[in-house]
């Protein structure tokens, strides 16, 4: 199947899911929407994904579409969140932002994650596993903490901690296995409340754990 049939065929599974949602049925009103990818679908490369997609802040914003076709082109826009995740790829992974696969766990636009219920993580979820699976990366590195993920997703967990100076407490970096079969990592988002050495630090850690 091509990566094309592929997007169309997860797209209409992902708006009937949608369409079932508790934030849908909450905020039918807002627009919010869902969407899958913000690229081609680099098949055999990495995946980066954060928890779910956000909803826009300029003050003309009208709403988001549902992402119904497939994205040809690499969306080249640039933001704080995606500098800082191309930095650190480059340096310890060998790969800019725009050569990876990025997604969300959860598909469901929202201003924030407070607006999901713990049914739309059990909907979403396999939906995103569906994506994971076609895509058949080499590793997945999850940009925040993985705790919507249950024991049967993340398995063989393991976390490495670090003190920054003068800090009472610690970052985390996790490695496990993802769906049965998939090397996974994270690093807290760039948007936490840790400095750049830190994040530095846990990238390292996670690059060092993947070899």
């Amino acid at each position: 199947m091509t990566e094309e049939l592929f997007f169309n065929k997860l797209q209409i599974t992902t708006e009937k899911v949608f369409k079932e949602s508790d934030v849908y049925s909450k905020n039918k009103h807002e627009n919010w929407f869902y969407s899958i990818c913000n690229g081609p679908i680099f098949r055999e490369k990495p995946i980066v994904f954060g928890l779910n997609w956000g909803v826009s802040r300029s003050e003309d914003y009208k709403g988001h579409s549902p992402q119904k076709t497939y994205p040809k082109d690499i969306d080249t826009n640039t933001w704080p969140f995606k500098n800082h995740v191309n930095h650190f790829l480059q340096k310890y992974f060998g790969h800019s932002f725009d050569e990876v696969n990025y997604s969300n766990l959860c598909f469901f636009r929202t201003p924030n994650i407070d607006y999901l219920s713990y049914k739309d993580w059990r909907d979403s979820i396999p939906l995103f596993r569906e994506y994971v699976q076609y895509v058949n990366p080499p590793y997945l590195i999850m940009m925040g903490s993985p705790k919507y993920l249950n024991k049967l997703e993340l398995k063989e967990i393991q976390e490495y901690g670090f003190l920054p100076e003068g800090k009472k407490r610690r970052a985390f970096t996790r490695i496990g296995v993802l769906f049965d079969k998939y090397k996974f990592g994270s690093v807290p988002h760039s948007a936490a409340y840790i400095s750049q050495d830190t994040h530095d630090v846990l990238w390292k850690i996670l690059s060092e754990k993947f070899k």
